[in-house]
Parts: C-alpha cells; structure tokens; sequence
C-alpha cells in the first residue's frame, strides 16, 4: 500500500499560511518514474508555536465519487471554494501559490448578519410606576354595634339643622318623659333627643358605609314615653342603598310607656348605610331614647344534598285551567309571598286590593307600612290565608290617612308596643271581617287594634278573638282620641289588660257601638270587658260570662252613658 508523508514549505514570507505537500512514497518507481504532490493549502493563526506543533496524519478517506473539476479562470489561478455558513476567522494575511508569482486573492468579505430587534422593555427598567395601592374596603358592619358607654362609636349626627342626640346617664333634664337610666344598667350611658325648645325638630344618627353579602339583623332597644300622651314625636329607622336610596324600615310614633323596649329590623344584603331618625313632637314631652344597638349578620344553613333524581314519569295530559276565585272582583291582585304583599301595599300609590291563596302562610319579620291616603284590602277565602307575627313584630303600621280592610284571613302571633295587629296613628278606617285573630299582643295598649292621634274608625265584624293582651289598656281595642269603635257578630274570649279595659278601652273617642257579641273569660284591672272615657256607647244582642276584673265590674264608664238594648236572659252589670 501507498504512503503518504508530509512535508513542510515555508516561504520567506511574512504570511501567516503555510503549505504543506504530501507526496507518495514506494520502494520503486512507477514506470512512468513521476512522483505525484499534492499541496494543501491550510490558513492557520499567525502563532509560530503552532505551526511548529506535530501534524498527525489523517485517516484513510472513504472512497467517494471523484469531484467535478473545479473551473480556472484565464490566469490560472483556482476560484476559491465555497465557504461554511456562518461567520468566518479574520484573514490576518496573503500568500503566494507555489510555483506562481501571481498573488493569491484575498476571500471574500461575508455579508454582515441583519440586525435583530431590540429586546422588548423590562417591567422594572425605568420609568417604572408602582401599581396603584388598593382602596379601601367599607367599614365592617358590625362595627356599628354600640352600647354608647364611652361615646358614639362609628355613628355620626346628620342632621340638616345641626340637631344632634345626646349622651346621657340617669334621667333626662325634663318630668314626665325620658328614661330614668338606661337599659343594661340602669346607671350607664344612652343616646337621646332633648325635646325642651326644640319642638318638632329632626335628630339624625346615621351610620358609616358598610358592605353586606347577604340580609342581616340590626337590633336596638328604644324608650319613647310621654305620661300625657299628647306629645310624643315618631322614632324611625332607614337604610340606604346605591339605587333607591334612602327606605323606611321601621317607625313609631306616639307615647310607647314608661319603658325599654326592644326592636329589630332586617336589613337587606343591598343595603351600605343606616339612620335613626327621631322627629321631636309638639312639647318637652318628647324624648327618645336609643341603647344597645347591635348587629347580627344571617348564617345561611347548608344546602342539603341533592337526592338521586326518580325516573321521570310519563308525561300527563295537560291540566285544564284553574277556576276563578270566588268571590272576588277582577280588581283583586294576587299575592304570591311576603315580599309581594309587602310591596303591593308600600308602593302603592292609589287603591289597591290584593288577593291571598287559601292556607298560605306569611311569615312576618316586621310591620307592613303604609303611609298614603289610600285604601286597602287584604282577602283571602276557602280556609283563609295565614298572616304571623312570629311574636316579634306586628302585622300593620298605618298613618297619613290609610285606610285598611282585612277578610277571610287568619292573624296570629302578631306582637308590637300598641297594636298587635294593626296600630293607626293618624290613619283612615280599619277593618276587621269574617276572620280569625289569635294571640296577639301589645306591650302597652291594643292587643289587636291601636288607634289614635285622630285616625277614624274601628270595626270588628264576624270574627273570632282569643288570647290577645295589652299590657296596659285595651286587650283587644284601644282607642285614644279617635274615631268610633263597632264590634259586631263576633266573639271574644281569653282577652286582658294589665290596667283598663279587658277587651276595649275607649277615651275621648267617637262613640262604641256592641252588636250580637259574646265575652267570655276576659280580664282586666278595671273593667273586664269594657273601659270608656268620655265615650258614649250602645250596647245590643250582647253576653257576659265569667269576665273577671279587679274592680269587679265588667264594664267600667267614666263620664260616658250607655244605651241600653239587652238580650233576654243576658246578664248585665248594675254598676258603672
């Protein structure tokens, strides 16, 4: 086999490329006696130390196809080879072609690379802007929980004339109205209006901004007593939300007794604000008291667990519709829920007449209000639909000349400071018919109906009454400079007042009138049965049975005359 042996030629020149020639070694000549060279041209970095370094040889090269020839140009000198992409070592000189005196070209320059775009900008190179700090979150509602022994805590004075409520201990500067202490102690601090020289005059106590995810419960108790009775102004309670604005969740208006008494609200998840707002009345008799107010947020219960869906049933034929509902007059609306009745009636602004399904049952968490001069009926029929209290709330608050009429309905648990189920304060008529009042309470006056401050008249009609209580006047009625009271083909039975009147107490009012009526088992202090001031009366049809009174006499008149009309055999009293 052939083998090749370098050899070195440097030039005495100052390029830095060398040549180097390997040429084919045999024992014996070829007969053509030529020795064949090749020359590789190699440019190697101008560093002497390298080119002075042992070249090992290289391997054997695979047999490939020859290469095609490489075309010349007319001097003879070889185009230079293709070169690799990418970036190539700068040539630091030229050489000569062995056995040419023509020097050698220099390689062509490459293209520059193209510029490539410039980075993107870092977020933190400069100018960089902090994110702007998060606002603040609204005021956590149970912050406006306060007992007002050190200060008002988060409620503010707003009232447009500059009225604010006082902090007090003990009693208030004026007699015969105020509380003597306040509630949990006796000896600590409360809130009130002082109503000396300040005769119908706003006080306004309105809470920050909060934020509610759902419905909650702000609970309070208030004193408002006016021993004559005659001056007391209106204690109310609103709450504010982003649409509507300010709404009346709550009010009372007249002398609520000599006592505190405890009141809640349901604020809805809409609401961001809340205000007590207490209007002085016509005299210094008219301070209000506010202590312990709270806040209780609704702890919603678990969903339960849906059951495993039954195979649907093959479908029915299509129910016929349903018939009319007698007796009612197309003008009847229907009323499919608290909340619907509730707005009926509040945002009326003309007559309305709203229709109860039979054996719905309303649950009620405060008093349905309405403050127009319009008149409205409440009816039911079949068994009757159900109105409740749930002993914490009456059922009706009327006042700027509404009118009501209840019929066919069931009314029970109905429970407030004057009127259990209806208290009229300024108010039209109110009406009672054909249905079934049942344990309904005051904690002052009007177990069933309160009527004053020149609301009209009272009326009671086929109905049954049992169970209900006053704590001071009119078990069933109390009517105070008010219109005339009729009660009429009813019974009444198991009723009290703590003081006058086991059933009615009349006092300077339109005329009673008693028709067709059986008492039975009532009580009261003075006057089982009946309590009349400056208030005649006619009585008809009527029957007294087993009413029991502390004075001993069942119907009790001062300065009142009665007009007689006895059923036969009917017991009567000889004395009053």
């Amino acid at each position: 086999m052939s083998e090749w042996l370098p050899s070195f030629h440097s030039p005495a020149t100052s390029a830095p490329r060398s040549q180097i020639s390997f040429r084919q070694a045999s024992p014996a000549r070829s007969h053509h006696d030529r020795q064949m060279r090749f020359r590789l041209f190699l440019f190697l970095p101008a560093c002497p130390g390298e080119l002075n370094a042992p070249i090992e040889p290289a391997p054997s090269p695979k047999p490939t196809p020859p290469p095609k020839p490489t075309p010349r140009p007319a001097s003879g000198i070889p185009l230079p080879l293709p070169r690799p992409a990418g970036p190539a070592a700068p040539l630091l000189g030229t050489g000569r072609l062995r056995g040419s005196g023509a020097p050698s070209p220099p390689p062509p320059s490459p293209p520059p690379p193209p510029l490539s775009p410039p980075p993107p900008p870092s977020p933190l190179s400069p100018p960089f802007l902090p994110p702007p700090p998060p606002s603040l979150p609204p005021l956590l509602p149970d912050m406006i929980s306060c007992d007002f022994e050190v200060d008002n805590c988060a409620w503010i004075d707003t009232a447009p004339d500059g009225y604010s409520w006082t902090r007090m201990s003990g009693g208030t500067p004026s007699s015969d109205t105020g509380p003597s202490g306040d509630h949990t102690t006796g000896s600590g601090s409360y809130l009130y209006t002082e109503a000396s020289g300040r005769s119908n005059k706003l006080h306004q106590l309105e809470s920050p901004l909060f934020s509610l995810q759902q419905a909650a419960t702000l609970s309070f108790f208030y004193h408002m007593h006016d021993a004559l009775r005659l001056y007391m102004g209106t204690l109310s309670i609103e709450a504010y939300n982003n649409e509507t604005g300010w709404t009346t969740l709550w009010s009372r208006t007249g002398d609520q007794g000599n006592s505190w008494l405890d009141a809640a609200v349901i604020l809805p998840a809409s609401a961001t604000k809340v205000r007590f707002k207490g209007l002085t009345g016509s005299g210094f008799r008219s301070d209000m008291a506010l202590d312990d107010v709270s806040f209780m947020q609704f702890t919603p219960p678990p969903p339960p667990s849906a059951p495993p869906l039954p195979p649907l049933p093959p479908p029915s034929p299509p129910l016929s519709p349903p018939p009319p509902l007698p007796p009612l007059s197309p003008d009847f609306v229907a009323a499919a829920s608290e909340a619907e009745l509730r707005n009926l009636i509040q945002d009326a602004l003309a007559d309305v007449s709203i229709y109860l399904p039979p054996s719905a049952d309303f649950k009620l968490g405060s008093q349905i209000s309405c403050s127009s001069s319009i008149n409205v009926t409440v009816a039911s029929s079949g068994e009757g639909a159900t109105l409740d209290g749930q002993e914490q709330s009456g059922l009706f608050y009327l006042e700027g000349g509404c009118s009501l009429t209840l019929r066919g309905l069931i009314l029970v648990n109905g429970r407030a400071a004057q009127g259990g189920v209806v208290y009229a304060s300024g108010a039209g008529d109110v009406e009672i018919i054909d249905s079934d009042v049942r344990d309904c309470s005051a904690y002052t006056s009007g177990g069933v109906v309160s009527a004053d401050q020149n609301s009209g008249a009272v009326s009671i009609r086929g109905s049954t009454v049992t169970g209900c209580s006053a704590g001071t006047s009119g078990g069933v009625v109390n009517a105070y400079y008010s219109g005339a009271v009729s009660i009429s083909g009813s019974n009444v039975s198991g009723c009290s007042a703590g003081s006058d009147g086991g059933v009615v107490r009349a006092y300077n009012s339109e005329p009673l009138s008693i028709a067709g009526v059986d008492f039975t088992d009532n009580k009261a202090n003075s006057g089982s049965v009946l309590h009349l001031s400056s208030t005649p009366s006619s009585i008809s049809d009527a029957s007294f049975t087993a009413n029991i009174a502390g004075d001993g006499v069942t119907i009790q008149t001062l300065n009142s005359l009665i007009d007689w009309g006895c059923r036969l055999g009917s017991w009567m009293p000889r004395k009053g």
